[in-house]
This record gives structure tokens, C-alpha cells and sequence, in this order.
């Protein structure tokens, strides 16, 4: 797993998550294509199911599954999904729990939510934490307009601080702009990453340079080594 960890991969996650061994993760937590906007172009070209549901699934379920193989037991898995298609949810993940997290701008005008699809490997649900889901998104920044749906680095530290311990290994595969990663690292857990854009996993790497630098400059970066010896 060395080779993987601490890596930002340009790779379709179908390739990545194939050569990744079985009950390796401890957990996924993995913000896919939506699928719900008709003719929405991403970065690598039009969605592919054109906001057809069952098209959206026959896509994504491939992913879905591997991403339960390379789980250990009991490891969460996170699954980012649009709203719109929340009838279909069982179908598709079986057991589960939405978790709704709600962003707040102190200098925009409106709060903003977003659903998690939460379950185990064995698809036992999880509930929601019994604490505040309101983040603060300070600083957006012009990152903002490199992403479609970005998400900010302050939700997935809720999502990745309740689901995982220091030192585990967060994997998601479908990165985007690596805010999952700088969660993390931030937080002292391992991390894989990849995305099917290039430019996308070249930022998430630069994003994640300067976040170690910054975080080295302040004296609070520590190694993964550390983390893995508080948990013990």
C-alpha cells in the first residue's frame, strides 16, 4: 500500500480502485458526479448519464462496489449524492443513513446543504453525530471558480474526523480538488486520492503542497508515524 498512500493519482477510479488490495481502507468517503443536471459539462466532457437516473447508476455502481471491496470491515463509506435522486438511495446503496451538512458564509447571503450517503462496508447505516453540522466556510477564495460543486475543506473535516480515527486511511476516489485530502492531512489521517481530470488532480497535488508548507511554517506538521502512535 506504500505506493498509494500520501498520492494523488490522475486515474479513473475504476483503474485505481482495481489495483488497490481488498479490505485495505478504512474508510471512503467519495463525492461522485451528481448525474442530476442535464447536459452538464465537467471538466473531462458532458455527464455521461444526462440526468437519467438509472444511466447515473449504471455508471457509478461499478465504483460504488469497489469501493466496499477495498474497505475493512466495519470501514464507512460516505458516498456524496445529489438530492434529486433520493428515491432511488435504497435501491442502490441499500441500508444507510443521509447526513445533511449545511455550510454557512459569514459574508455570503444564504446557507447552503449537502447529502452523504453513510453506511459501513456490510451497509449498516450510520447515524448522524449528535453535534452541530453547521460549518464555517471563511475563506472560499477564488478556488471557488476552478470547480463546478466544490466542496469546502472545513465539511469534509466534520465528515472525515467522525468516520476515522488518526492514522487511517481516507480514500476518495473521485477527488476533485483534493479537499477530502487537505482534510486528512489536517487531521492526521493517511490518504489516497485520484480523479479522472487532470488538471482537477493537478491542483488537489498543489493545493496539498501548500497546505503541508503552510502547515510546516506554523510547526504543525507532524509525521504520519506520530498520529499512528497516539492511536495506539
Amino acid at each position: 500500500m506504500n505506493e498509494f498512500v500520501n498520492q494523488v493519482f490522475h486515474a479513473d477510479a475504476r483503474h485505481l480502485l482495481a489495483k488497490l488490495p481488498e479490505e485495505s481502507i478504512d474508510a471512503v468517503i467519495c463525492d461522485p458526479m451528481y448525474g442530476t443536471a442535464k447536459n452538464y459539462e465537467y471538466e473531462w466532457g458532458i455527464d455521461p448519464a444526462n440526468g437519467d437516473p438509472e444511466l447515473h447508476w449504471e455508471y457509478h455502481k461499478p465504483i460504488y462496489e469497489e469501493c466496499r471491496r477495498v474497505l475493512k470491515p466495519g470501514g464507512a463509506l460516505a458516498w456524496g449524492q445529489g438530492a434529486k435522486f433520493c428515491e432511488h438511495f435504497q435501491d442502490w446503496l441499500g441500508n444507510h443513513r443521509v447526513w445533511t451538512i449545511t455550510r454557512f458564509r459569514p459574508k455570503g447571503k444564504s446557507a447552503t446543504g449537502h447529502a452523504w450517503v453513510v453506511q459501513t462496508r456490510e451497509q449498516k447505516p450510520i447515524p448522524m453525530p449528535d453535534r452541530d453540522s453547521l460549518v464555517i466556510c471563511d475563506n472560499v477564495g477564488p478556488i471557488r471558480k476552478l470547480h463546478p460543486c466544490i466542496k469546502m475543506v472545513e465539511e469534509l473535516k466534520f465528515v472525515v474526523e467522525e468516520l476515522t480515527k488518526p492514522g487511517d486511511i481516507v480514500l476518495d476516489c473521485c477527488c476533485g480538488l483534493g479537499s477530502t485530502l487537505l482534510a486528512a492531512e489536517q487531521l492526521g489521517r493517511r490518504w489516497i486520492g485520484c480523479d479522472i481530470s487532470q488538471r482537477y488532480s493537478q491542483i488537489a497535488k498543489l493545493r496539498m503542497e501548500n497546505l503541508r508548507s503552510h502547515m510546516e511554517s506554523q510547526g504543525s506538521l507532524r509525521t504520519q508515524k506520530d498520529f499512528i502512535a497516539d492511536r495506539c
